[in-house]
């Protein structure tokens, strides 16, 4: 299992390196934003260097390849100011201001916050440069196209960032910040329509859909008895462990490993009362798990 965050430098060498904006942030609170928002996990490789990218991602369109995001000058962010960070996670556009796919997963980032965007980049002065060019994006004809993607965010973006609702419980509205905006759990666990964009209605209701299976997440309704209980939630967050005692695997339990168990308390709970809070399955036979 790779580290949450290499560090390469000390905090002086990148302040020297970096703009007074770009370290404002905290680099460990960014290593724990940057576990629950899967970053290491989509940009790098099995068996690579932390970050350097070349994670391979299937999807209906082709296939993406994850970007090397060490500070490398020449093939990662080096050159990159936090305005361009900030640019690519909130407006979905690289420097250059063109749009980026939405396999990155900039239409759920875009609520994350301006203190845990500098967060981030402070982290991301850390990872260990490495000189590794990207590997190009194997993709279909028809998606190949960036000026398609004008189009795709006109229906599938809402520019962030995330806004609680008016009287909403600040506990419940700090769980769907974490779910929505940074770790984007329905990212894996929510269906899409044809041109990719959520369904609405089926929020965490699973998918069939690459790079793998995603089960069935949403509360079972009152009175079911294979309900899951507020501390259910709350240990399988913290262990990744299911109220039958089996662990979940693959992606799910990297993210518990490098995410959701390194939160606070606090946190972890806030997270489990959103994830309560979505809309119920429809009532379910005895053996729906």
């Amino acid at each position: 299992m790779l580290g949450v965050v290499a560090l390469g430098g000390s905090p002086s060498d990148a302040a020297a390196a970096q703009p007074a904006s770009a370290v404002a942030g905290d680099p460990e609170a960014g290593a724990v934003l940057a576990g629950l928002a899967g970053c290491l996990a989509c940009h790098t490789e099995e068996g690579g260097a932390p970050g350097a990218g070349g994670y391979a991602l299937p999807t209906q369109w082709g296939t993406f390849h994850g970007p090397n995001i060490t500070p490398d000058p020449e093939h990662g962010l080096g050159a990159w100011t936090f305005e361009d960070f900030e640019r690519a996670m909130r407006h979905g556009r690289d420097p250059d201001g063109r749009f980026l796919y939405p396999a990155f997963p900039y239409p759920s980032y875009t609520g994350i916050s301006d203190d845990d965007l500098r967060h981030l980049w402070a982290w991301l002065q850390f990872l260990d440069p490495v000189a590794q060019p990207d590997t190009p994006h194997d993709l279909n004809p028809g998606a190949r196209a960036r000026s398609v993607l004008g189009l795709w965010r006109m229906v599938g973006f809402r520019r962030g960032p995330f806004e609680p609702a008016r009287g909403e419980d600040p506990v419940l509205a700090r769980g769907r910040y974490l779910g929505e905006a940074v770790a984007h759990c329905g990212g894996c666990h929510t269906p899409r329509s044809g041109i990719g964009v959520p369904r609405r209605g089926a929020e965490l209701a699973g998918t069939d859909a690459p790079p793998e299976p995603s089960p069935d997440i949403r509360p079972h309704p009152a009175g079911d008895p294979h309900a899951w209980s507020h501390d259910d939630r709350v240990t399988l967050l913290a262990y990744g462990m299911t109220p039958e005692g089996d662990f979940v695997g693959g992606e799910m339990m990297r993210l518990v490993e490098e995410g959701t168990r390194r939160l606070s308390d606090a946190d972890r709970e806030a997270l489990a009362r959103w994830w309560h809070s979505v809309p119920p399955r429809p009532a379910s036979s005895a053996d729906d798990r």
